[in-house]
């Protein structure tokens, strides 16, 4: 049977480079499929209430795949929620087993999917691997480790422990502080257990005003040297009791499973 990978892509306002990303997709189906993997695809785009021409780059990227074809493309629409709700709502527009995620600004290299897939299919007692990223900048490379551990763009899952860990926290206090990649990561860690692939697969571009771009100084410095105490944002109440419920839950099921 043929292996089946979602790749789900949350787009606001990401008229200028949602195409690229899209097409970063299929090329790494593409080099999957010419390194022997039978891979069906599924790109799940979600508009998150763009108000530019994202409808428009959606509709056309629409047309360039064929419905019955080994990459299937679908479009979502929602008002404007965030990253982690339009992550989602992609998860449950899809179908398929394993799931990747991927910035509407961002790129897979061509490895990406024959890396992540290929590994999944290998061992079926871990949940998830994540490869290492690239970024069009440099950092100093101490905090590579650290980046590639706490977000989602270089990860792929099992869909259900996705669906165990209750997917992207949804609060809207994450909107201010834009950690929910971090948060799903550290929860995921603690329910079932995943792999590195050490490889570059993923390049991250940074674009103004986006996260990487506000760390642009702490990323520059060796981690060791970086004084913490300079962060300015520190997660809200709701975001900490959030993370614990999570934390909680998670516990109660490995406790469950091991009968205790």
């Amino acid at each position: 049977m043929p292996s089946r990978v979602a790749v789900v892509i949350p787009a606001y306002n990401a008229a200028d480079s949602l195409a690229q990303a899209v097409e970063s997709v299929a090329a790494s189906a593409h080099h999957a499929e010419a390194a022997g993997l039978d891979l069906r695809t599924e790109i799940v785009v979600v508009d998150d209430g763009s108000a530019d021409a994202t409808p428009e780059v959606l509709a056309a990227l629409a047309a360039r795949f064929a419905p019955a074809g080994p990459i299937r493309f679908k479009a979502v629409r929602q008002e404007n929620r965030g990253a982690g709700p339009a992550r989602n709502a992609g998860v449950r527009a899809s179908s398929a087993p394993l799931v990747c995620f991927l910035d509407a600004d961002d790129e897979y290299l061509p490895p990406h999917l024959h890396a992540c897939v290929t590994a999944l299919e290998a061992d079926r007692d871990i949940g998830f691997v994540w490869t290492r990223r690239r970024l069009d900048v440099p950092i100093h490379p101490s905090w590579g480790p650290s980046l590639d551990r706490s977000t989602v763009m270089n990860l792929c899952v099992r869909r259900i422990w996705h669906e165990m860990i209750e997917g992207f926290p949804e609060h809207p206090d994450f909107r201010k502080m834009t950690c929910e990649d971090s948060f799903y990561r550290t929860v995921l860690g603690n329910l079932v257990l995943g792999r590195e692939i050490a490889e570059e697969t993923v390049l991250i571009h940074f674009q103004p005003g986006n996260s990487l771009d506000r760390q642009r100084e702490k990323l520059a410095t060796p981690i060791a040297e970086w004084d913490g105490t300079r962060e300015t944002a520190t997660p809200s109440p709701a975001i900490l009791a959030l993370f614990e419920n999570r934390l909680a839950a998670v516990a109660r099921l490995k406790a469950e499973w091991r009968g205790e």
